[in-house]
């Protein structure tokens, strides 16, 4: 059977993609015209997101083939895809794997210079705004790839050429949560063992709750300063800079306990280090006080990397039904000037390894630009499509000017 796929999400969705692919038996078609079959893979976190993705839906559904909706816009809204799509066959998050529940049991085959490791599911928080803690799993539910498993999937990966290893899940720091964090069973036990398998290449820890990270962090960083085949990357969705909002959102965290963990990692690694965050405008009951403290928060700590997003309805949520909902021209617009900054200060703080020398990973061809990752995961201009420059290879390069997305090579 030929089976077209299309993902939308994170790295775990993309992950889950690759284990039902291999479930259904399917051999990959380039399109949905030369397939046998289609499988979406779908994404329910934000709302301009789902309508996207509905519509594409309904044009999938038109080939009249097999088509299989699943992830977690197929458990967040079944009875709409079955009206886009009245044939199609859902299948939710913890069903991909073909059982009753996630037994965190199935790993992806290995293809190309990434691979991506799917190491839990389930986070220990419980949101306002989380959808996902309905598709997946939340609210203290975690689920864990046994360590065993994980280490021969990696030494696999690595056996057929890869070179990064993306460590992913829900909250990848609450891995072994549901084993009690017991020895073995927890991120930096499992981190430990991988980095057993000799060999050159990098591991990417994947997003962290902050409040959780913590408890681990002198752990972690010590890893990563006496290994540097860990990115030094660190993605901490911090989403807004006002206590009061962080309390309506039941964060479990304080500004400034925010602070003090960012400003610990710096220090730890001497600011060689990349610190991604997340960041929601127009919550509900978000003022312009708000906002401003989370431009001051932004400002403050220089992060490297800023999603930013508009506060986005989900169903199933607390804060959907909240009083104070933000109109969309105020979201857009808060949108647009915590946008503005965040690409501001990653020019900032990629502005500063000018004239350094860089050893990077090349894993990519973007828009005829070959790319690669620095130490700290920072994406690095290497050369041009054409130019000779080989995918999976190390090189030592002098960033000879910057962006705020790009560091470029020296003569380019």
């Amino acid at each position: 059977m030929r089976l077209y796929v299309e993902t939308y999400g994170c790295w775990l969705a993309k992950a889950d993609a690759q284990i039902l692919a291999k479930r259904l038996c399917g051999v990959l078609a380039q399109s949905p015209e030369e397939a046998d079959a289609i499988l979406i893979y779908t994404c329910a976190v934000r709302e301009d997101g789902e309508v996207r993705q509905l519509k594409r839906i309904g044009e999938l559904a038109k080939y009249g083939k097999r088509l299989v909706v699943a992830g977690c816009l197929a458990k967040a809204r079944p009875y709409t895809i079955r009206q886009m799509a009245p044939g199609a066959e859902l299948i939710y998050p913890q069903h991909v794997e073909g059982g009753a529940d996630r037994a965190m049991l199935a790993m992806p085959e290995p293809e190309g210079l990434i691979y991506t490791v799917p190491l839990q599911v389930g986070c220990l928080g419980n949101c306002t705004f989380c959808i996902t803690k309905y598709t997946r799993g939340g609210a203290g539910y975690v689920k864990s790839a046994d360590p065993g498993l994980v280490v021969e999937s990696v030494k696999k990966a690595l056996r057929r050429g890869a070179k990064e290893i993306y460590l992913t899940g829900q909250d990848v720091i609450t891995y072994g949560y549901d084993a009690g964090w017991r020895k073995g069973w927890t991120l930096p036990d499992l981190l430990e063992e991988v980095l057993r398998i000799e060999g050159e290449y990098r591991v990417r820890i994947g997003m962290s709750e902050p409040w959780v990270f913590s408890k681990f962090a002198d752990q972690i960083l010590d890893i990563v300063k006496r290994d540097e085949r860990v990115y030094r990357y660190f993605h901490l969705p911090v989403q807004s800079g006002s206590d009061r909002v962080l309390r309506a959102m039941a964060r479990k965290y304080t500004v400034d306990e925010y602070k003090e963990l960012v400003r610990k990692i710096k220090r730890a690694l001497n600011d060689e280090v990349f610190i991604a965050t997340d960041v929601i405008v127009g919550f509900p009951g978000e003022s312009e006080e708000d906002f401003e403290a989370t431009l001051k928060l932004m400002e403050e700590l220089e992060f490297d990397k800023v999603h930013v997003a508009r506060y986005s309805r989900r169903p199933f949520t607390e804060a959907s039904v909240m009083p104070g909902q933000v109109p969309d021209a105020v979201k857009k617009e808060r949108s647009k000037k915590a946008s503005e900054l965040a690409l501001e200060l990653a020019l900032r703080r990629n502005s500063r390894l000018v004239g350094k020398r860089v050893r990077v990973l090349v894993d990519e061809v973007d828009h005829g630009l070959v790319v690669g990752r620095a130490q700290d995961y920072r994406e690095v201009v290497v050369g041009r499509y054409g130019d000779g420059v080989g995918m999976g290879v190390f090189l030592d390069v002098v960033v000879g000017r910057a962006t705020s997305v790009y560091l470029y090579r020296e003569g380019l």
